[in-house]
């Protein structure tokens, strides 16, 4: 610890450069988010099997080509009207979807079997099928060319199917972690105004914390993009909601320390230095613990729960910050770094938890009564359903849920995303026998 106070100076310098290093170097995370963080069944089950098999076969995917349901709508029921203007805009996606990436365009008016599969029974909703060729165009790029395709049809449309409910989970997953991390630094000013009651105190968890944060992503996208790391559209609110959350108490501890350790010796060198040989140790055991906890989780097999492994980077990252870059804003401000608070920010006494502890040891007993009764309630309100609807996550906001759940609603949801069955046998199936 002497070393780092003699070039403190240099810390703060080495951590700017770094983090302006690595975001200009990085790879885009969001980019990284949509190619490689779809959630996806791990190998020995039923449906990743499928899938291999229609890899195999040469699916969709191989070429970049694509399809989707464009669905027609009016809760008011469908007028002839309404069905001349989509017949006349199906007939103009034909006519003019290639400068699009439309391919194909499917529906009852050119083959009359599907109209049972493609005009609801209660006349409120027509599906029409679209063949997309990507053509090197990204999924969101792709998508908002289907809807300038559509825009002149005079009849409410939505396009959805699987790839276009993929790229907007990774929307709604990017706009959340812009508003989680707006909530989280703002509540933990809030939080670190009351503890400190000084002006510049609680800027330094938040500095040491967002260095770190900004740091570890970008170390995260270079695992993801050279080595393979886990990925999912959940990993950045992972590393933003638990390094706030650690870090910011972390520092608390640390500073809190500072201040008593600066009051006794008033000395600045050696209360940073009795601040980490006791604050300190702490402060790195409980880390290396969280550290080890989120390392564990990589050996799940289930890539929403490996891709948490990124949290230990974060982590260690967020380790060398705290006995690095905090230290220089101690030793820097030294006692203004708590101004205009006076006296001592420690804790007094509660009465309430005081007397809470005193009865729970005097009586154990009687306080796993009093617990038992207070779990009552949430026993009884508990009801143990689980939803596989992962449309639940991002809402309605969104065109792609609207029509789904249109089709649900008219269809039913198995009419928008069908199973699939794939048979695989020895001999082959397009003879009698077969």
């Amino acid at each position: 610890m002497r070393t780092i106070l003699k070039i403190r100076w240099l810390m703060p310098v080495l951590w700017l450069a770094a983090a302006v290093g690595l975001m200009l170097t990085a790879p885009n995370m969001e980019e990284l988010v949509r190619e490689k963080g779809q959630i996806e069944v791990p190998d020995g089950y039923s449906s990743s099997a499928a899938a291999k098999l229609l890899d195999e076969m040469g699916g969709d995917a191989a070429d970049g080509s694509k399809t989707a349901v464009l669905v027609f709508h009016n809760a008011s029921g469908l007028t002839d009207g309404n069905m001349a203007d989509i017949k006349q805009g199906l007939d103009k996606l034909k006519a003019e979807g290639e400068a699009y990436g439309i391919t194909s365009v499917t529906s009852h008016y050119d083959n009359k079997e599907l109209e049972k599969q493609m005009v609801a029974a209660d006349g409120k909703t027509v599906l029409a099928l679209i063949g997309v060729d990507f053509g090197g165009r990204t999924p969101a790029e792709a998508r908002d060319a289907l809807y300038a395709a559509a825009a002149s049809i005079n009849v409410e449309h939505y396009y959805t199917g699987g790839w276009i409910i993929s790229e907007d989970v990774v929307q709604s997953s990017q706009e959340g972690l812009k508003k989680t991390e707006l909530i989280t630094v703002a509540f933990i000013l809030i939080i670190l105004f009351i503890v400190f009651r000084s002006v510049a105190a609680p800027f330094i968890p938040l500095l040491a914390v967002g260095f770190s944060y900004l740091i570890s992503q970008s170390v995260v996208a270079f695992l993801v993009e050279y080595a393979g790391f886990p990925l999912s559209t959940f990993t950045q609110i992972f590393m933003v909601a638990v390094l706030f959350g650690i870090g910011t108490d972390y520092c608390i501890l640390l500073i809190s320390r500072f201040k008593e350790e600066l009051a006794q010796s008033g000395d600045k060198t050696e209360a940073i230095l009795q601040t980490y040989r006791t604050a300190g140790r702490t402060v790195l055991f409980s880390g290396l613990a969280v550290l080890v906890g989120f390392v564990s989780i990589g050996f799940s097999t289930f890539v929403l729960y490996r891709s948490a492994v990124a949290v230990a980077v974060g982590v260690a990252v967020m380790l060398i910050a705290l006995v690095t870059l905090v230290p220089f804003f101690l030793s820097v401000f030294g006692q203004a770094l708590f101004w205009p608070s006076k006296g001592s920010i420690e804790h007094k006494p509660s009465r309430l938890w005081g007397a809470v502890g005193s009865f729970s040891l005097k009586e154990p007993v009687w306080a796993m009564l009093v617990i038992a009764v207070l779990m009552v309630p949430f026993l009884a309100a508990f009801r143990n359903t689980a939803s596989f609807n992962s449309l639940d996550e991002i809402g309605d906001k969104y065109d792609s849920v609207k029509a789904f759940n249109l089709i649900s609603e008219s269809f039913g949801p198995g009419e928008s995303l069908p199973t699939t069955v794939v048979v695989k046998v020895d001999e082959p199936l397009d003879t009698q026998a077969g």
